[in-house]
């Protein structure tokens, strides 16, 4: 089984974080997303969005395989890319995509408050105009450097998020083998 780093990314209520959380049960892969790191190190304040984001760069930067997760665009595009690049790992970009009335409904419905410096826009603004920035890191960015594996991968408001799980799990088979854990080929 070849070792990588896998990153999923989208917009907010996409279900990155449940991708994300079983593919690193599976795998036994490190789980890191800047959300995580938002509640373990920052107070909301710039100084901990500044110290949140050190540390998802560093989950980055390891020479070990992990699954990371962020929406994939924003202001540390470019130091994510990088810090992806040089931690000399294979790179499997995962964008997944589902309608917009589908994350608004998700996303409006969390209890969980993740400390931030920045006021939100409401969520039915803020899913689309994530969405939107994604689709320039995508072109620009994700499956612009040859290194990486990059994926988008579309999915219906109706299917269930095994089904997506199965769907994701099957395409990155080929790239990581059986996705069992502690494999030292």
């Amino acid at each position: 089984m070849q070792k990588m780093k896998i990153l999923i990314i989208g917009t907010l209520g996409t279900g990155k974080t449940t991708l994300a959380m079983a593919l690193s049960h599976e795998t036994g892969y490190a789980y890191t997303s800047i959300d995580d790191c938002r509640t373990r190190y920052s107070d909301g304040t710039t100084d901990g969005e500044d110290a949140a984001w050190h540390h998802f760069l560093i989950a980055c930067r390891d020479p070990s395989p992990g699954i990371l997760e962020f929406s994939g665009g924003g202001p540390h595009l470019y130091e994510v890319r990088d810090a992806l690049l040089g931690s000399g790992m294979p790179v499997s970009v995962i964008w997944i995509d589902m309608p917009h009335d589908l994350c608004i409904e998700r996303a409006s419905q969390r209890e969980i408050v993740i400390p931030a410096p920045f006021v939100w826009a409401p969520i039915d603004y803020s899913v689309p105009a994530i969405h939107s920035g994604i689709e320039i890191a995508w072109e620009r960015v994700w499956s612009a450097v040859p290194e990486f594996c990059a994926r988008r991968m579309v999915f219906p408001r109706d299917l269930p998020s095994s089904e997506i799980y199965l769907r994701v799990r099957s395409n990155l088979s080929g790239e990581i083998g059986s996705l069992s854990p502690n494999d030292t080929s």
